[in-house]
């Protein structure tokens, strides 16, 4: 995601310095512009930088890239900014904006949705939480990589809303592909279903985006990879825990994706549709156009 999200911000003409693990991955994105500089170590990148963007799996490889040998916090000088635009924990953005700040340092957190079609156009949605003056400071290196932003409150407020959007993401598409297998099993044409739907009031992310294009078609593909969204679905899960909220129906949806997690056995290069082949599997019929 942060390969396809940095050539916005250097298409507006501002300096950047990038640092990735893959350090093949960074050149080949520093040879394509002119003001991209690759670094050594996060810690180098926070020394020449007013302000870093973090785009990891979760919380924890934030914290150990900030905390860490060679890290960001031993680069940083009073006054800089972190801006975490990973799915992190909310409880963990907020400890790690509490350590930083005994060193002078802000920290906005602003995840994305919008997977990797809205990353390569430049279109994602923002969730951004932080003090309204630091924020304000970032929207130059954001507002590129954005078509829509909303401002969601203190710091671990955009992570927060980002996981329940997620959450709400999963169970979206367990009632899509229950529903489109009650109806293929009837006998309707899924792709008419889709359709009806998507101008009806049942309509929701999962009919739009991936029915059509990624179930009915059995490809299967997508942007959102299997593991990431099974970690934001379980920080959404203690969320509800730490909030001492009652989720019954998410609980539930939370139980499905555990067993097709054990089902699917090797994740690596699956999507969160697969989910869909795991409903289809226990209902002995998939998802598909008469023959």
């Amino acid at each position: 995601m942060g390969a396809r999200m940095v050539p916005h911000i250097a298409a507006s003409g501002i300096p950047i310095h990038i640092f990735d693990l893959n350090k093949e991955a960074a050149n080949k994105i520093a040879r394509a512009h002119n003001n991209i500089f690759v670094e050594d170590s996060a810690k180098d990148v926070a020394k020449v930088t007013d302000a870093v963007i973090t785009m990891l799996p979760a919380g924890p490889e934030v914290k150990d890239c900030t905390l860490g040998p060679n890290g960001l916090i031993e680069g940083f000088s009073q006054g800089k900014i972190l801006i975490d635009m990973s799915s992190s924990q909310p409880w963990l953005t907020v400890e790690l904006a509490e350590e930083i700040s005994k060193h002078g340092i802000e920290f906005v957190d602003s995840p994305v949705s919008g997977g990797t079609q809205g990353a390569d156009a430049g279109t994602l949605t923002l969730m951004i939480g932080g003090k309204d003056d630091v924020v304000e400071s970032c929207m130059p290196i954001l507002k590129p990589m954005a078509a829509h932003i909303f401002r969601t409150g203190g710091v671990g407020s955009g992570h927060a809303l980002k996981t329940l959007n997620n959450l709400l993401s999963g169970l979206n598409t367990v009632a899509a592909a229950e529903t489109f297998l009650i109806g293929t099993r009837f006998g309707l044409d899924p792709e008419i279903m889709c359709d009806v739907i998507n101008e009806s009031t049942g309509m929701n992310s999962a009919t739009k985006r991936n029915m059509k294009e990624q179930v009915i078609s059995r490809k299967f593909g997508g942007g959102f990879s299997w593991d990431l969204k099974f970690k934001d679905y379980e920080i959404a899960m203690e969320l509800a825990r730490v909030t001492k909220t009652p989720v019954p129906i998410s609980a539930l949806g939370f139980q499905l994706f555990e067993s097709a997690r054990t089902w699917i056995g090797d994740t690596d290069g699956k999507t969160s549709v697969e989910i869909v082949r795991y409903l289809e599997h226990f209902a002995g019929s998939e998802i598909k156009k008469p023959d």
